[in-house]
């Protein structure tokens, strides 16, 4: 047989002993409904806080697009307008330079220009005086003694040496070293016949001729020859530097005496009176005795008498100035 055995049930609670459990239940339930609802209350505030923090962020962050738009065109249009400024002024720099180099480069374009007709004209130059040496040459290898080798030789003597080469001067040199010596001997030769001929026209001009060919001359007796020509030929003017140059080279003779005389007689004819006094009182104290010198004392006395006539109106006209006592 078996035995059934039965749960033993809860006795009831009293009443007056649930009662208060459950108000305290409640009001815990409303007290954390109530805080739910204020802690709902306060984070819907914090979420509409937010909300609004995040649109005016949103405003800060389109108001700050804003301003690094208008700042990134600003700047774009003040790089622009620096680089303009920039291109133009570096457009007029180059353009200035480009003017200054411009000018230099006309400067540099005239004188080359120059240069070149320079250098033309010294070609030009060059090629006829060439050519001159060339006539030259030629004419003192044919023509004969005469007009046509004395212009030969005045054309080799006068041409522009620095416009021929060296090998065309040194040709020329040596072909008229040897016509001048044979002009100059030939116009030596009858010059001297003329002179004791006492043709003095002919003796003058063919000694000149010579002394203009040899102007180095050691023959003294040229220059007293030809002084003495020009002198009977009454050219005193000419015949002054020869006689000098004869005086000086002989010293005391009676050449040099004679040609004192002359000396002076030039100089007293071309109005040099106290130069000829000087000349007349050294040939004569050469040779005091010699048949010159009473030539030579009359030249003095006439010179004496012609400063005595030019001082002699003077002293009357001296004296009436004088004042009366």
């Amino acid at each position: 047989m078996s035995e059934e055995i039965t749960p033993s049930r809860p006795m009831p609670t009293p009443t007056s002993e649930v009662q208060p459990h459950h108000e305290q239940g409640f009001a815990d339930l409303r007290r954390e409904v109530i805080e739910s609802r204020n802690l709902v209350i306060k984070t819907d505030n914090l979420l509409k806080n937010l909300h609004a923090e995040l649109k005016q962020m949103g405003r800060k962050q389109e108001l700050f697009e804003k301003r690094h738009m208008m700042t990134s065109v600003a700047a774009y249009f003040l790089f622009a307008a620096i680089a303009t400024i920039g291109a133009f002024g570096f457009a007029r720099s180059e353009i200035r330079s480009a003017r200054e180099e411009a000018v230099v480069n006309d400067g540099k374009v005239k004188q080359l220009t120059q240069e070149v007709d320079s250098l033309r004209r010294s070609e030009s130059f060059r090629k006829d005086a060439s050519e001159k040496a060339a006539r030259a040459y030629d004419l003192l290898g044919s023509e004969k003694e005469g007009p046509g080798l004395t212009l030969a030789m005045d054309q080799a003597m006068h041409l522009d040496r620095s416009q021929i080469s060296r090998l065309e001067a040194k040709a020329i040199d040596d072909r008229a070293a040897g016509m001048k010596a044979r002009i100059a001997q030939g116009a030596l030769e009858r010059g001297n016949s003329a002179f004791h001929r006492n043709d003095w026209a002919t003796a003058a001009q063919e000694l000149t001729r010579y002394t203009e060919l040899e102007p180095n001359s050691e023959e003294t007796m040229v220059w007293f020859r030809l002084g003495n020509a020009l002198t009977q030929s009454k050219d005193f003017a000419k015949a002054i530097p020869p006689l000098e140059r004869f005086i000086r080279s002989t010293g005391g003779t009676k050449t040099a005496q004679y040609a004192g005389y002359l000396l002076g007689t030039s100089y007293e004819e071309t109005g040099s009176g106290e130069k000829a006094r000087q000349v007349y009182e050294r040939a004569f104290g050469l040779f005091p005795g010699s048949e010159f010198a009473p030539m030579i004392r009359g030249r003095l006395r006439r010179l004496g008498q012609s400063a005595a006539a030019q001082q002699a109106p003077t002293q009357p006209a001296a004296q009436a100035a004088a004042p009366a006592r």
